[in-house]
């Protein structure tokens, strides 16, 4: 999708599009922020691929300054009303595969939530790099990919057919109008580690069944769920070794 495609879907984005942040449940998010320390602090934080702010209304007022990107601009102003009560909040149209020189080595922390989705294996590379480019040194990412495992176990569910046996750590799915890149979790892995990040982890971040238009789940059945890739940059081998 392009920018004049989420420009269309912008006002409608809170019941068409699953928002992990706001349908993460259980929690998991915010109880690896609080683990790792990072709501303390007033922090700088970057919401690279921000839709309409829902991280920033979440967890804004736990973070100093906070700069939000989208490459739709109806979204960057709902995520500006929206959050208009969370102070030292910025809001910037940018691409994820070239973002500014500005936000190079910027942020304490870089949120990056289903925006390494593209179909092309090479505009993921150019994003993953640049998403990494935006954390200090030292600094974490906090990435949320669609789980291919998951979307199995959907189809699985509504076809009544066996789920689906994977090869490939990623595929290309349709989803109504949207096409998009899955992970298995050994690909939100590969895709972390071939970009040079350390203290790599991939955990299940679980939403409703209803987000996937099923009413009536089997009993037993774990709700479907995202991956959330968490991940350090390293510091330069120079500082490591002065520390």
């Amino acid at each position: 999708m392009n920018a004049r495609d989420w420009d269309r879907l912008a006002a409608a984005y809170e019941a068409e599009v699953c928002d992990i942040f706001v349908r993460d449940r259980r929690n998991v998010i915010g109880r690896w922020l609080k683990a790792r320390g990072l709501l303390r602090g007033k922090r700088t934080v970057l919401d690279l691929g921000c839709g309409i702010g829902s991280f920033f209304k979440l967890y804004g007022r736990r973070f100093g300054r906070k700069t939000g990107t989208d490459h739709s601009r109806r979204m960057l102003q709902i995520a500006a009303r929206r959050c208009r009560q969370v102070p030292d909040c910025h809001w910037q149209r940018a691409d994820a595969q070239r973002l500014p020189p500005a936000l190079r080595d910027y942020a304490d922390l870089v949120v990056c939530s289903n925006v390494i989705t593209f179909v092309s294996a090479a505009a993921c590379r150019r994003a993953m790099r640049e998403t990494v480019r935006a954390a200090k040194p030292g600094g974490w990412l906090l990435f949320i990919l669609p789980a291919l495992e998951s979307h199995d176990v959907v189809v699985a569910f509504e076809t009544g057919r066996p789920t689906a046996q994977r090869k490939r750590p990623t595929a290309i799915v349709r989803r109504d109008d949207r096409i998009q890149r899955f992970y298995t979790a050994a690909g939100a892995r590969q895709l972390a580690a071939g970009a040079g990040l350390r203290s790599i982890t991939v955990r299940q971040v679980w939403y409703p069944w209803c987000d996937e238009g099923i009413t009536r789940p089997l009993r037993g059945h774990e709700p479907p769920w995202d991956w959330c890739v968490t991940a350090r940059r390293p510091r330069p081998q120079a500082s490591q070794s002065a520390s």
